[in-house]
């Protein structure tokens, strides 16, 4: 016993606890391990990770915490008090009205089902939840269920003050730096100078569109408000690619 390692001793007991277990008529043992590469540390702990994954897999069956379909119940009642469903509802149906006006409804979506999917995911649009769930789910740093909790509560405080009727993509405050870092950190720090020239700075190319699209559109940040939310809907090439070069 020299040589072992409470590690070593541990996965030997996990072993036969899990063998002792499938032999009994009415007992259950329920581990829970990390979905996400970063928590497994190092390369030893990565291979004691695959160790127990191989042990647990012999009798395991599978029940993921949080699943798609759950991800904005869990939203809702982890960073809202309240919603005020009458309000919700008048919202969501005026939205609907304007969006079947101008064809702006996702194509090949129903109003009904979209009506549906964004009383869920309210105060939130339901591309929302999607594209930081599905997109940037997709880095390997980026802890699906916390990783969207911490964005979107990130994204609540930095609109307290707001009387905003819901939030879009577009709302995301990319001047909020902590809001900022939290992206960046999933991505690249060379984005950093990039959100500046092209949506931040006073004389970005965002700023340039808004200022030039006259008077009937001023104050509208339609040039800033597009970029941010385009930067915040990664494409799948984009998932793939390595950070682009500073300009």
């Amino acid at each position: 016993m020299e040589e072992s390692t409470l590690a070593a001793q541990g996965i030997a007991f996990i072993q036969e606890l899990t063998e002792t277990v499938s032999t009994l008529e009415k007992a259950s043992l329920v581990i829970t391990l990390p979905s996400s590469v970063i928590e497994h540390y190092d390369e030893r702990a990565e291979k004691l990770f695959q160790q127990l994954q191989k042990i647990s897999g012999r009798i395991e069956k599978i029940y993921t915490p949080v699943r798609e379909n759950d991800i904005v119940k869990v939203i809702r009642r982890r960073l809202l008090h309240s919603i005020n469903e009458k309000s919700a509802k008048d919202v969501i149906t005026g939205f609907i009205e304007y969006a079947e006006k101008e064809s702006i409804l996702p194509p090949g979506v129903e109003s009904s089902e979209y009506m549906k999917r964004f009383a869920e995911s309210y105060p939130f649009m339901p591309e929302v939840v999607e594209a930081l769930y599905h997109r940037w789910g997709s880095f390997p740093s980026f802890q699906r269920t916390r990783g969207v909790l911490r964005l979107l509560s990130l994204v609540i405080h930095s609109l307290q003050d707001s009387n905003k009727p819901y939030i879009s993509l577009a709302d995301f405050d990319l001047n909020n730096h902590e809001l900022r870092q939290e992206l960046l950190k999933h991505i690249d720090s060379e984005y950093n100078s990039i959100i500046g020239a092209d949506i931040t700075d006073k004389d970005s190319g965002a700023r340039k569109v808004d200022n030039s699209l006259g008077s009937a559109y001023k104050g509208l940040n339609l040039g800033t408000r597009s970029a941010t939310a385009i930067l915040c809907i990664p494409s799948q090439e984009e998932l793939n690619l390595e950070p682009p070069q500073e300009r």
